[in-house]
């Protein structure tokens, strides 16, 4: 076999066993999501910001150099479909990029947890981090540990008030007072009201509220009459709310900051027998369930809130680690720069059809007790 052939066949050889290794590896399952590359990538066609820091899929090169790029992601925790929404977004764009992988790590909601867990990719050695904290001053000590070691940062979802390379986010502010505006006009700028809060300190329930006071401030014959701390999910809403339908007999809506708050206070509402109250419920996260349960009258409105920005954040960790500036990257008031992505419509029983199928999630919404 003269010396071309023999190139010729080893060159073949290679590249079916790269393709052969390719397909392989679109198959193994992802951690925490379990999806295959396959699955993450068909699911990358339909997200909404592929168009913000735009990268073409293939080898990420760094100082002309296509070494694998390790990626480390800490995430609040996995207790939620929003969570791993935000993480499969993450997923699907490292595997457009054959030598960038990930290493995810679950927070459990845990303030120390999360920031061992930081430490713990710094030992490891990433090349950069991804960080949604679980609250956002007590994530303080993780995120100056990273830029201490000259590490590239980037925190989505909720902020940290101290240096990063770059927070990604929408403005719940704006979010939240979208959301109030259609309850103020609902209500008639008069009623009484209760608030179910995110995680009280993390930057979104904040945030939230912010935004509901500031409109409820133009409108006075709205009372709060009472605020609990419902931690984004569905459990503590019950009681919650049980205690509120105790202690007023007269309550016109639940301002809730999460859709999973929103559907626990209404169970706690059947039980209660409380259902021809008529209560309305104003709430956000963005998901297809919720905007499902919007169209069925269970909600009045839901905040548009998208998880889909895990993708938008690798690909700014890729961005840093390749020396490319971020386009749309501004001074903001916290220390480090933002980039704001813009808001989503308020969806409403008017638009609540062409939303869904656009929200994230592909589970269906409790059946409404009070239904």
């Amino acid at each position: 076999m003269g010396n071309l052939m023999k190139h010729l066949v080893a060159t073949t050889a290679l590249v079916a066993a790269s393709i052969a290794a390719s397909g392989a590896a679109a198959q193994e399952t992802m951690p925490i999501s379990g999806k295959t590359c396959a699955e993450l990538l068909e699911q990358y066609e339909g997200l909404p910001f592929t168009d913000v820091l735009p990268l073409e899929a293939g080898p990420i090169e760094v100082d002309g150099s296509t070494d694998e790029i390790v990626i480390g992601f800490s995430q609040t925790g996995f207790n939620h479909p929003w969570r791993i929404a935000m993480l499969e977004a993450a997923q699907a764009e490292a595997c457009r990029h054959e030598n960038v992988s990930m290493i995810v790590l679950d927070g459990n909601v845990d303030v120390a947890k999360q920031n061992n867990d930081v430490r713990d990719l710094i030992a490891r050695g990433v090349d950069a981090v991804l960080l949604s904290p679980v609250e956002s001053a007590a994530l303080m000590p993780a995120a100056r540990a990273v830029m201490n070691e000259g590490i590239p940062l980037i925190v989505m979802d909720r902020d940290v008030p101290t240096e990063k390379t770059l927070f990604i986010g929408q403005s719940n502010v704006t979010m939240g007072e979208r959301v109030a505006e259609v309850m103020a006009e609902d209500l008639g700028g008069e009623g009484n009201i209760v608030v179910i809060t995110g995680l009280q300190g993390s930057s979104p329930a904040v945030d939230r509220d912010q935004g509901m006071k500031n409109v409820l401030a133009d409108h006075p014959g709205i009372e709060v009459l009472a605020v609990g701390d419902g931690e984004w999910i569905r459990e503590p809403a019950v009681p919650i709310m049980e205690d509120f339908l105790t202690a007023f007999p007269d309550i016109d809506a639940v301002f809730s900051h999460a859709e999973e708050s929103s559907w626990g206070a209404q169970l706690a509402i059947a039980r209660a027998g409380r259902c021809e109250d008529g209560i309305l419920h104003y709430t956000f996260d963005g998901s297809n369930a919720g905007f499902t349960s919007v169209r069925d009258g269970t909600f009045r409105a839901d905040g548009n809130y998208t998880p889909f920005i895990g993708d938008i954040g690798m690909r700014a960790a890729l961005y840093t680690l390749m020396g490319m500036e971020i386009p749309g990257a501004e001074e903001y008031g916290q220390p480090g720069v933002q980039l704001a992505l813009p808001d989503s419509p308020t969806v409403t029983e008017a638009n609540a059809e062409e939303w869904i199928g656009r929200g994230w999630g592909d589970f269906a919404p409790p059946l409404d007790p009070c239904q």
